[in-house]
């Protein structure tokens, strides 16, 4: 830093002797495409920091050193310009207002280019929208808001990713999310900030994810941070406040009812029942309290907190803007929370005309506070849920302080006040510099060397606390500890080479894009793990009299992960675009506005995923001498073929636009980490990394949107409509395979079924007494009337693995939002709403068994008033559930019963703002507003949540209400 500040310093001393030594006066006009006067239009000197700015009817005059060559031109609402001086004196400028249309630039692979000229299938998000919302990490924008991405969110737990995004579905066993490259560097999605987002694109088809080669196969997320603009100096300001509130809590039976449905179960199992007529009767007059463990737990309101300033300006010898965060997220108890501080720092320093260098930095530190009893943020919650309403708390009528009441040493009370507090820490930091020359206007080189590294630790503490029977004597100690751990560190390292040929052709009515470059990239982990990759890359866009579009793109990667002679890879694509609105017979829709875009796309392309372990290919050998993985030579990448066929409509002034895609992707050589080979001498579980499997994805995407002003009411009505199919077509090496996972019985791979699928038994009601079961051969060991009956398929009178069949898949489908944004003088309003026409979720667990099944003694939790109200009993044969069971039982086998449908409808968003255009001398665009997120839910889910597949307990999914303000300092 310090020697990028004496270089600034000695070009503004450079640039006073030259002014010193002689110059020259240039006046002149700024004025937009209107012919209006531009006021306070900033001019200035490149290279320099001598500067003017234009009057009230858009004049100006200045002087600059005879040496000067080039002038900027900047404005708020404009895009800059730079003027070469020559021998001019009077200089008339027009500058054109930013665009967000067909005109727009958009960051692709390693370049920019008009989004008039692309042929690929891109998607970009509206950051101006998304900067308006309280959001605790970036993955929560993506729900609702860009056609072919879905973001599945379970839970609200501070500190913890929302969900995981899935571009166009998921095609890998491996981690399916997408790759994330802020400013040119790797990095996650969950660390950036939203308010320090400038731009965010979305690559989706082979042709524009290519460029990245091996790591393109999910999809790409390229986001172009803030920096500083020329000529302005400026602070802008936002903070907001939030309170969180559980919508997916269970209610679980009172203690009354619990009781009977316990003697009810043990009854029918032909078990001595436990409680009296008279324990029941005390727990209904409430002589036996009735223990909700989750109001226990749940100890205080969640809340959340966030502040933000980003200090920016800039003059000809450069700009700069430094970002600024923090938040802090709460818990539902004085101790859990997440407090996170970030500084980003983007620097632009022009070095004499051709030169410029782009140097940014960027820190983050988070802090996450968990229990011990704890640490993943969801133990508390399962423990809570394993109590039954029956277990108190504290022993009643003992003088002893806190006399806690264990139960099988559990008590999630006595966690929270006593049982530790465990702390992590996580530290980011970045380094990324990017130097540009230009060797004329239409031809620079590039380069690009970042670096990256993380580190965390954690620590917890608990003091010695002694628990006591209920007769005062001690019972059991949790003794006093304390740890300290260092995390596994890992430093990232990326140097690239680029360049980049941009030209008009025959008299600008074509034009040229042309990007090449290498890359090399360095994983180092303190464990002593580590990866290179080096790649070779380039891509060609071409445009041909603005009506016929070409985009080529060609990368080759190699990566240590693989094996030998296998390391390398390579991924071509091409697209082709037709600009149908600027044929000559399109002139008249064309002159009367009624078509101003009409762009048909189509693409195909080879891309890859290599985001496995390193390793996978070797042999693994435990301290006995046994094999345990067997090598493979033969390991290497995932690959992906994908077409792409789409059309962009602008319409009626550009007030209708309509996007419209369809895709097929074909992966094969799926990556296997762990795929079970037939053990050796000396073994007894073995496996191997394999290439192995197909996957076919296809689906269709389309989103329109209109905007218009109703006087001064200026609105956008807007919403998309998505699906995606998923289907194995190769299991193993054969179409016939057919692949069983290892350690799940509950997933099974064959031609025809989801990637995810669920795989079980079909149902046919249930026993409804002894007789029927008597007369029923095909039946599992020890059924009793209430169980399921289960369908004997192939008819041999055994229930067994060969009678269970494709049930459905948890993937979301016929995807769809609608969006509403209204601006009236000062009031906005927003809108967003997000939902799902068809879902299968299963609701096993505890949201679904009466019991919690832990394979042991089955005899933790309680029912769900849900499962209470809807069981079978002899008096209900009808019923949604099965009996009532404790212990061992063959009702938990993954079937049709515990599969629910979890289409929904949500009411993602709902704000509500007044901006003020100036408070005071210092103030402008002083914005207030409300807002609530995920409010209002409508769905027939029988479990809690519907994005959600069931479990034995979570932190709690929340709606949040908050309070916004921002403001901008000129």
């Amino acid at each position: 830093m310090k020697n990028i500040f004496t270089m600034m310093l000695f070009i503004v001393l450079c640039g006073s002797l030259s002014y010193a030594q002689g110059n020259k006066t240039i006046t002149g006009t700024i004025k937009d495409n209107q012919n209006r006067p531009v006021v306070n239009a900033s001019v200035l000197v490149k290279g320099t920091n001598l500067g003017t700015a234009s009057d009230a009817g858009g004049n100006f005059e200045i002087q600059v050193p005879a040496t000067a060559s080039v002038l900027i031109f900047s404005a708020v609402g404009y895009d800059d310009q730079e003027v070469n001086i020559g021998d001019k004196k009077n200089l008339n400028v027009i500058l054109a207002e930013k665009n967000l249309g067909i005109d727009e630039v958009v960051v692709v692979g390693y370049s920019t280019v008009d989004k008039k000229h692309l042929a690929s299938s891109v998607a970009q998000m509206d950051m101006s929208q998304t900067k308006t919302r309280p959001i605790m990490k970036m993955e929560q924008a993506f729900s609702g808001t860009i056609p072919g991405v879905t973001m599945l969110q379970g839970n609200s737990l501070p500190g913890s990713s929302p969900g995981s995004i899935a571009i166009r579905g998921v095609s890998t066993l491996q981690n399916a999310s997408p790759l994330v490259i802020v400013d040119g560097m790797e990095q996650s999605l969950s660390d950036i900030d939203p308010n320090q987002i400038k731009s965010l694109t979305v690559l989706k088809d082979a042709a524009s994810t290519s460029m990245y080669g091996s790591r393109g196969a999910n999809g790409v997320i390229i986001i172009e941070t803030e920096r500083g603009t020329t000529g302005q100096f400026k602070v802008d300001l936002n903070a907001w406040g939030s309170i969180d509130n559980p919508i997916d809590l269970p209610t679980f039976v009172n203690a009354a009812d619990y009781m009977r449905l316990n003697n009810e179960a043990r009854s029918l199992q032909g078990q001595t029942t436990l409680y009296t007529a008279e324990d029941i009767q005390k727990a209904e007059s409430g002589e036996t309290k009735s223990v909700n463990w989750l109001d226990e737990v749940m100890q205080s309101r969640a809340y959340a907190h966030n502040q933000s300033a980003n200090i920016s300006g800039g003059g000809g010898v450069g700009t700069f803007n430094l970002m600024l965060g923090h938040i802090q997220e709460n818990g539902l108890n004085n101790i859990e929370g997440t407090q996170k501080f970030s500084a980003r720092f983007n620097t632009n320093v022009n070095i004499a005309d051709k030169f410029v260098l782009l140097a940014d930095f960027y820190a983050h530190r988070l802090q996450v506070d968990r229990l011990m009893a704890n640490d993943d943020g969801h133990g508390l919650y399962q423990i809570a849920w394993r109590m039954n309403p029956t277990q108190q708390v504290f022993f009643e009528g003992t003088d002893l302080p806190n006399h806690y009441m264990l139960h099988n040493n559990l008590n999630p009370v006595a966690s929270i006040n006593h049982g530790g507090i465990k702390n992590y820490m996580h530290d980011r930091s970045t380094i990324n510099l990017r130097p540009k020359y230009y060797i004329n206007p239409n031809l620079n080189i590039e380069g690009n060397i970042s670096y990256m590294i993380n580190k965390s630790a954690n620590k917890s503490v608990r003091e010695t606390f002694k628990f006591y029977d209920a007769t005062g004597k001690p019972a059991t100690i949790w003794a006093n500890s304390v740890t300290a751990d260092q995390g596994v560190s890992q430093s990232q390292i990326t140097a690239r080479a680029l360049v980049n040929y941009t030209k008009d052709l025959r008299g600008n009515k074509d034009k040229l894009y042309l990007t090449a470059g290498s890359e090399m990239m360095n994983f180092t982990y303190t464990d002593y793990r580590e990866i290179n990759k080096a790649s070779f890359f380039g891509k060609l866009n071409y445009s041909f009299d603005e009506r016929y579009l070409l985009e080529l793109t060609a990368r080759s990667d190699g990566s240590s992960k693989f094996a030998p002679g296998q390391k390398w890879g390579f991924f071509p694509s091409a697209a082709l675009a037709w600009n149908l609105h600027n044929e000559s017979f399109m002139s008249s829709l064309r002159d009367s506005k009624t078509l101003t875009n009409f762009k048909i796309r189509a693409s195909y392309g080879l891309i890859g995923n290599e985001n496995v372990d390193p390793y996978l290919w070797q042999e693994v050998v435990n301290t006995w001498g046994w094999t345990m993985r067997v090598p493979n030579p033969l390991f290497s990448w995932e690959k992906q073929k994908q077409w792409n066929v789409g059309a962009d409509l602008t319409l009626l002034d550009n007030r209708l636009n309509i996007t419209a895609d369809v895709y097929d992707k074909f992966s094969y050589d799926l990556i296997y980490s762990d795929f079970p080979v037939p053990p050796l001498t000396g073994s007894n579980t073995l496996t191997s990394a394999v290439n192995i499997g197909e996957v076919r994805n296809k689906g269709y995407e389309i989103s329109a949107n209109w905007s218009d002003n109703i006087g001064d009411l200026k609105y956008t009505i807007g919403g998309m409509f998505f699906d995606n199919s998923n289907k194995v077509e190769k299991a193993g090496y054969n179409k016939t395979d057919t692949l069983i996972f290892k350690n799940t019985n509950d997933k099974i791979w064959y031609n025809g079924i989801a990637i995810d699928n669920y795989y079980g038994y079909e149902t046919d009601g249930y026993f409804q007494n002894e007789a029927e079961i008597d007369a029923t051969t095909a039946k599992l060991p020890n059924t009793i009337p209430g169980d399921i009956r289960y369908r004997d398929q192939n008819g041999d009178g055994i229930i067994n693995d060969d009678d269970r069949v494709e049930l459905g898949d948890p993937f979301p489908h016929l995807n769809y939002s609608v969006n509403l944004n209204l601006k009236y003088k000062g009031w906005d309003f927003a809108a967003l709403g997000q939902g799902v026409g068809r879902r299968t979720s299963r609701i096993g667990g505890q949201e679904g068994y009466p019991i919690y099944v832990d394979n042991a003694s089955n005899a933790l939790g309680a029912p769900r008033q849900e499962y209470a109200d809807n069981r079978w009993t002899p008096e209900n044969p009808n019923s949604r559930f099965p009996r009532v069971w404790t212990g061992a039982s063959t009702n938990t086998f993954l079937s049709d019963v515990w599969l629910s449908d979890a289409s929904y409808f949500r009411i993602k968003m709902l704000q509500l703002g007044y901006t003020f255009p100036k408070w005071g001398k210092a103030f402008q665009n002083v914005r207030v507003y409300v807002n609530a997120q995920d409010a209002f839910t409508f769905t027939k889910y029988e479990g809690l949540e519907p994005e959600r597949n069931g479990g034995n307990g979570n932190y709690p999914r929340m709606a949040t209400y908050s309070f916004g303000i921002r403001a901008t300092i000129f």
